[in-house]
């Protein structure tokens, strides 16, 4: 049992003053001093998972490399960086195709030590059976996740999602999970702020109930009064920003801007010039990947990779560390907003969580050497050595984890529902490789383009056929502008076949993309009950299966790292080039909350006018 705050602080006390042992002492170290910007050697002692002194050699001590503490335990740092273990700021792990145990491992092991996690991809396709099932499978790992409320579930109020959750409903959760809810998550209804909507407004007032009472942002292109309405609902930071000037808006207004730096979306590369032009702007600042496929996350890095990113634009190592570490701690009020040792963290510094990385150099460009997770080690030069709980050690995980599964119901369908015709003039989607945004154009002809729709799949198809929607016709007919767009993509290269996922943000209804209406069929027909199929002269050369919600795998983190590799290579065959990602490219574009055109169930829409095109 966790020893309760006054034992934890007299523990502390005794320790840093030389009264008792502690448990752990990490020696001859270089420890970055994210509070001062600098690296100096020193020595670290931990008690109860908790950081109980910190001493620099010269002024505190003569020689960093003799333990001025007993100890349990000392680490030799043989010179090595003692750095704070990273704080990822936004993310949504289903993103990553795995559950949110396995997705602990392969986040310790790249040095992340906290998450800030939204699910609402899970809760869009099962409600808050899917957020209860995200926090008691996460509680069987070491990696501290802090889950946010989702609050757009679904991300516009008349999208075809799986679900709908409400502020009443909102509420009703917390008061079942009581403190496991850590803020709201990313607000993205837009409009509905900006109109000041009744029911937008009482989520975000949902976000004061919170362990941490903030709200989290989701604002790309906000400007003027828009920004200001924002802002003044009380949303403190933004992840969606991929320019310089459209976060200086933000940051003059009093918000925190996350640098994002994730599988689809590269935008820490352009926000640079923010740190290099004003260093001082770094501590408003910080990296979050947001979305993360696990081949990327296991062989680039995660939080590690936005540091090695950011030092190659010219950001001081130090600063990097600091906006991956101090700086997301400042945005959720976990550097000082709490009394508890246990929760302060994004420091080596007393009274702060353990959280702990050994890294050979300060270049990013492998895993971190040793990770230590409320002072126990976890992970090893790219390696988990922690404990992940079995599934039954945790009471109902089963029964939750039965919620996800068979959630896919598609409608019949017919090639004649994938063989409509082009409209010179009508409003295409245009891909920007390596930005979730898109662009919006009127091509005259359909040359270099692709078919691209978007079917429902949480029973709606099926029960409008069930009453006769379709006529005498071919299956799936009658659906199309109601329950399946159809529409046009250029940019997105795929020849010769189709390419078909479960995912398609936020509402994950089926998305498929292809050059022929019968490689489009079979790439439907072969998602199951989740996952993305690839589809070549109607063979199928490519599978990844995601029966948890038609969003995770039940298989390990380096088993989809495999599959995700081999589903790339052959997506790349079929002429899919870099910088574009088969499958994070794809699964965006029905985003129906970041411009400028998506492609919705009733048909092409327009973000930037919140209409149809």
């Amino acid at each position: 049992m966790e020893p309760d705050l006054v034992k934890l602080m007299q523990a502390l006390i005794d320790v840093a003053e030389g009264r008792a042992p502690a448990d752990l002492v990490f020696v001859n170290a270089r420890i970055v001093d994210v509070y001062r910007l600098r690296v100096a050697r020193g020595q670290v002692a931990v008690k109860f998972g908790c950081i109980a002194g910190v001493l620099f050699e010269g002024r505190d001590c003569e020689d960093a490399s003799v333990p001025a503490w007993e100890a349990l335990r000392v680490v030799d740092c043989e010179g090595r960086y003692l750095a704070p273990g990273f704080i990822d700021g936004h993310l949504h792990i289903e993103s990553s195709n795995i559950r949110p145990a396995e997705y602990a491992r392969m986040a310790l092991s790249r040095g992340t030590t906290t998450a800030i996690a939204d699910s609402h991809e899970i809760a869009n396709v099962c409600g808050l059976d899917g957020l209860a099932f995200m926090i008691e499978d996460a509680s069987r790992a070491p990696l501290d996740i802090r889950f946010m409320m989702p609050s757009c579930v679904p991300a516009l109020p008349d999208e075809q999602a799986g679900a709908v959750i409400t502020a009443a409903d909102m509420r009703a959760f917390m008061d079942e999970y009581r403190g496991a809810i850590f803020g709201l998550g990313e607000m993205m209804n837009l409009p509905g702020v900006f109109g000041a909507d009744e029911e937008t407004c009482r989520r975000i007032a949902v976000g004061a109930q919170t362990v941490s009472g903030q709200v989290d942002g989701h604002a790309p292109m906000t400007a003027g009064n828009d920004l200001n309405a924002y802002v003044a609902a009380g949303v403190i930071a933004d992840h969606e920003n991929t320019g310089v000037e459209e976060a200086l808006d933000e940051l003059s207004r009093g918000m925190y801007v996350m640098l994002r730096e994730g599988t689809c979306s590269h935008d820490l590369v352009n926000l640079a010039p923010i740190i290099l032009e004003n260093p001082a702007l770094a501590r408003r600042c910080c990296f979050a990947t947001d979305d993360r496929a696990p081949s990327d996350a296991l062989n680039i890095g995660m939080i590690d990779n936005a540091c090695r990113v950011a030092v190659e634009e010219g950001i001081d190592p130090v600063v990097a560390i600091s906006m991956a570490t101090l700086s997301t701690a400042d945005v959720f009020g976990l550097d000082h907003g709490t009394l508890c040792a246990q929760v302060r963290r994004g420091a080596i510094a007393p009274g702060k969580r353990a959280d702990i990385l050994l890294l050979d150099d300060l270049a990013f460009t492998a895993p971190p050497h040793r990770v230590y997770s409320a002072g126990e080690l976890v992970a090893e030069d790219g390696a988990f050595v922690g404990r992940v709980a079995p599934v039954a050690s945790r009471c109902g995980l089963l029964g939750l984890e039965g919620h996800l599964r068979d959630t896919v119901h598609l409608p019949k369908l017919s090639l004649d529902v994938f063989s409509y015709e082009f409209r010179p003039g009508e409003a295409v989607i245009d891909v920007l490789p390596g930005n979730a945004v898109t662009g919006m154009a009127h091509p005259e002809t359909d040359e270099g383009l692709r078919r691209i729709m978007l079917i429902e799949r949480h029973g709606r198809g099926v029960a409008a056929q069930g009453v006769g929607v379709d006529g005498d016709g071919p299956a799936g007919a009658g659906l199309a502008g109601k329950h399946i767009g159809q529409g046009w993509v250029r940019g997105f290269t795929i020849t010769g076949g189709a390419i078909a996922s479960t995912i398609g943000h936020d509402s994950h209804n089926v998305c498929v993309v292809g050059d022929n209406p019968a490689d489009m069929l079979a790439a439907v027909e072969a998602v199951g009950q989740g996952g993305f199929v690839l589809v070549r002269d109607g063979e199928i050369v490519a599978k990844i299966d995601l029966p948890l919600g038609g969003l995770m795998s039940d298989k390990t983190a380096e088993a989809v790292a495999r599959e995700h590799d081999s589903f790339m290579g052959a997506a790349r065959a079929m002429g899919i080039e870099p910088p574009l990602d088969p499958i994070m490219g794809m699964i965006f574009l029905p985003l129906p909350v970041i411009p400028a055109l998506r492609i919705r169930p009733e048909g092409m829409f327009d973000v930037t006018r919140f209409q149809y095109a």
